[in-house]
């Protein structure tokens, strides 16, 4: 197994400063994969300092043709080192083989030639042409800068392609990074670490990466008046005391929050499969640990036990297994405090009077690793505490509506609006679609996944966009000139 142990501070892989470590276990087997290096506030002040220094003093925010010189570097890297990172993902993550050939590390390689293009080809001045104002005729124009010091908080469940989301499009726009991992993973963190430190010109201190066992020791990047934004990816929860410490400085901020999107089969659709298919397969990809799954299934009335069994169905074709196995498609829950919180809301569903359709418990032939069965609840009202709040694990529930505009309240019956979907005639779908205050929509299985496409949420789903133009410009100020003609 791969190792990543050392932090990367201002070009230097290094151990904590006061040598201090933390265990890193296998979510399939409970057994310990190795240790990181646990930072202290120390080790957080030096990484503010370097990205700092690195973006007053260096020549990265200013040299565009550099900055693509290096990201061109970091790419072959990374395309060179894929077998290492998929081995690292499946160990640390639980992440299956298959999730590791697309979502996980593959596809998220893809960023890196979309920025250095849109980077190459941005228009980075627009002239304002002249006009006579308040008694003088002048020139106007306006320039995009890099907006300073990122500080990127990533999460646990897919942290190649948060990381590399959060990283390349403001190393295109000409921003330092400090990259905090989750505790969970650090080893996809440090690892990008390293490979710049090997296998790339970027400068000291541009990048940096900084692991910590402590959770809240992101509150050393929040509060801190160096760092000019911070990006962050994780619950709601602690999105908002991610805020409110921005506040102080009021500095700005980019929220990918929670999610409870809803998937809606209208009562034309010509058979369920398409839609068990997609709650399904999507649910068992990241093993129902992803914000913008699709986790409340509205269904028609009139054919509600029809789409419960479909789904059901789909769902068993899909059990937990060793994520070893190229032919395993689910993998297992992140750790024991997520097992069980994904327990306690099955239970509350129970206890709130719906039904266990089918999974609901821990599966029989995995003795070891934190392993779920696929769950689907049904006779589920969407006032339900199982409805209402994001489980982040592989639970489904299934909720009746009885017209279109019931099936739309229903959807934006939420403190979320993140992702969705909608499956039926193509018109008639993309009406009910438009009327659901979300980030992301599918019309009937479309994907809209990519390096170029905008991703980010409506009310406590977040604030601002990431990927695609939207999140390059997320990473840039904007100065306007003006000179006498």
């Amino acid at each position: 197994m791969w190792h990543e142990e050392q932090l990367f501070i201002g070009g230097e892989l290094r151990d904590a400063r006061n040598g201090s470590t933390f265990e890193n276990i296998n979510p399939a087997t409970e057994e310990l994969l190795g240790v990181s290096a646990d930072a202290n506030g120390e080790d957080f002040d030096n990484a503010i300092a370097a990205a700092r220094s690195a973006f007053d003093a260096g020549q990265w925010s200013t040299d565009l043709d550099f900055r693509l010189h290096c990201l061109d570097q970091l790419h072959q890297a990374l395309v060179n080192h894929v077998e290492e990172l998929t081995e690292i993902t499946i160990a640390e993550v639980g992440a299956t083989r298959m999730a590791c050939s697309t979502i996980q590390v593959v596809e998220p390689l893809k960023f890196l030639p979309f920025y250095m293009d849109l980077a190459r080809n941005y228009d980075w001045r627009t002239d304002l042409g002249a006009a006579e104002t308040l008694g003088g005729e002048c020139v106007r124009w306006y320039e995009k800068e890099p907006v300073g010091v990122l500080a990127a908080i990533t999460p646990w469940n897919v942290p190649n392609q948060i990381n590399l989301a959060k990283i390349v499009p403001a190393l295109a726009a000409g921003c330092t990074v400090i990259l905090k991992p989750a505790p969970d993973t650090p080893w996809t963190g440090l690892a990008l670490g390293r490979i710049i430190a090997e296998h790339t010109d970027i400068p000291d201190g541009v990048v940096n990466v900084v692991s910590a066992s402590d959770p809240a020791s992101g509150a050393y990047l929040t509060g801190d008046q160096r760092v000019d934004m911070i990006s962050f990816t994780g619950s709601t929860a602690t999105g908002k005391k991610v805020m409110e410490a921005a506040s102080a400085n009021v500095t700005k901020v980019f929220l990918e929050l929670g999610g409870k999107s809803a998937l809606i089969a209208l009562d034309d659709v010509d058979d369920f499969g398409m839609v068990a298919a997609t709650a399904a397969f999507g649910m068992a990809t990241v093993s129902g640990q992803g914000c913008a799954l699709s986790t409340r299934i509205l269904l028609p009335e009139s054919r509600y036990e029809e789409g419960i069994e479909a789904i059901a169905s789909m769902m068993a074709a899909v059990p937990p297994g060793d994520p070893t196995d190229a032919a395993t498609m689910m993998g297992p829950l992140i750790n024991a405090r997520q097992r069980d919180r994904v327990e306690s809301y099955v239970q509350s569903a129970v206890d709130d009077g719906a039904r266990i359709v089918c999974g609901g418990a821990r599966p029989d032939h995995l003795e070891k690793g934190f392993y779920y069965e696929p769950t689907l609840i049904g006779g589920v009202d969407n006032a339900m505490r199982v409805a209402q709040e994001e489980i982040f694990g592989p639970v489904l529930v299934a909720i009746p509506y009885a017209d279109d505009d019931e099936a739309i309240a229903i959807a934006n019956d939420s403190i979320y609006g993140l992702s969705g979907a909608v499956f039926g005639d193509e018109e008639r779908a993309l009406r009910v679609a438009k009327g659901i205050r979300t980030g992301t929509m599918s019309i009937n299985g479309g994907v809209w996944y990519g390096a170029d496409v905008p991703f980010g949420g409506y009310k406590q789903s977040g604030i601002g966009r990431e990927m695609g133009l939207a999140g390059f410009e997320e990473h840039l100020e904007t100065k306007a000139f003006s000179k006498p003609v």
